[in-house]
C-alpha cells in the first residue's frame, strides 16, 4: 500500500500492497467466479436447452451471484463479473431478436471489445485521465480511499500521462484487432470451427496486451520514480 508523497512519488505503507498493475493472483478469483465458470456453464448447457439465448440466461444466473457475493463481501462490484455478464446480456438480446442470424449469433462477443476499444481511444482525447487509467485503478484499489490515492500519485509521477495514454492506446487497438479479426472469422468459419478458435484468439490477445502492460508499468514507474527523486535531489533508482 502506499500513499501520494506530494512530491510526485508514491511511498509504500504498512501492507505489502503496491498501487499499480493488479496481480493475476490478485485477479483469479474474480476470473474463475466471474468469467471462467459461467462460460463452462453456457458450453455444457448450450446443446440441451431449446435455444441459445437458454444458454445464456442460464450460465449468467453465475457472474450474477458472483458480484452479489462479492458486493455482499467486499460492499464491492466486481468488473470482472459485470463485462460477462453485460457480453451475456448482449447475446440474450441477439440471439431473440435476430435468432435465426447464424454470423450474429456468432459475431455477437465482438461487440463489447469493439466498443470497449473504441471508447479507450477517444477517451485518450477527450478526458485528463484515459479509460485504461480508471480500470486499473478499480482493479488494483478497488474502493478503498486510501489505494485509490496511492494509484492516484502514479499518474503524477513524470512519465504518468504519458504512460496512461499509451497502454490506454495499446489496449483500444489490441480489443479493436480482436472483434475486427473474429468478425472476419465468423464470415468463413462454419459455427462449430469458429466457436472453438474465437477464444482462443481472445485468450491470446488479451494475454499479450496484458503482459506487455505488466512490463511497460514496471518500466514506466521505475523511471518516473527516478525521475520525481532527480527533481527533489534524491539519488536516482537504477533502473534495471
Amino acid at each position: 500500500m502506499g500513499v501520494d508523497t506530494g512530491d510526485g512519488g508514491v511511498e509504500p505503507v504498512a501492507d505489502d500492497w503496491e498501487p499499480g498493475v493488479p496481480s493475476v493472483r490478485q485477479l483469479l478469483p474474480s476470473i474463475i467466479g466471474g468469467a471462467v465458470v459461467p462460460l463452462i456453464v453456457y458450453n455444457l448447457v448450450r446443446h440441451h436447452v431449446h435455444s441459445d439465448a437458454d444458454a445464456l440466461i442460464i450460465a449468467g444466473c453465475f457472474p450474477t451471484a458472483w458480484i452479489l457475493f462479492e458486493f455482499v463481501r467486499k460492499r464491492t462490484v466486481d468488473m470482472i463479473g459485470v463485462i460477462v455478464l453485460f457480453g451475456f446480456a448482449v447475446g440474450v438480446i441477439t440471439s431473440t431478436l435476430l435468432g435465426g442470424n447464424a454470423y450474429v449469433l456468432k459475431a455477437r462477443d465482438s461487440a463489447f471489445t469493439a466498443i470497449f476499444g473504441l471508447a479507450c481511444l477517444i477517451s485518450i482525447f477527450v478526458a485528463d485521465r484515459p479509460l485504461i487509467f480508471y480500470v486499473g485503478r478499480f482493479l488494483s484499489a478497488g474502493n478503498d480511499p486510501e489505494r485509490v490515492v496511492a494509484f492516484d500519485g502514479l499518474h503524477d509521477l513524470p512519465t504518468g500521462r504519458h504512460s496512461f495514454r499509451v497502454l490506454t492506446a495499446v489496449w483500444g487497438i489490441g480489443l479493436l484487432a480482436e472483434a475486427s479479426t473474429r468478425l472476419v472469422l465468423a464470415a468463413f468459419l462454419g459455427t462449430g470451427i469458429f466457436l472453438a478458435v474465437s477464444p482462443v484468439i481472445t485468450g491470446v490477445c488479451i494475454a499479450a496486451m496484458f503482459v506487455f502492460t505488466i512490463w511497460y508499468s514496471k518500466r514506466a514507474r521505475l523511471l518516473g520514480q527516478a525521475l520525481a527523486d532527480e527533481a527533489v535531489g534524491i539519488p536516482p533508482v537504477p533502473l534495471a
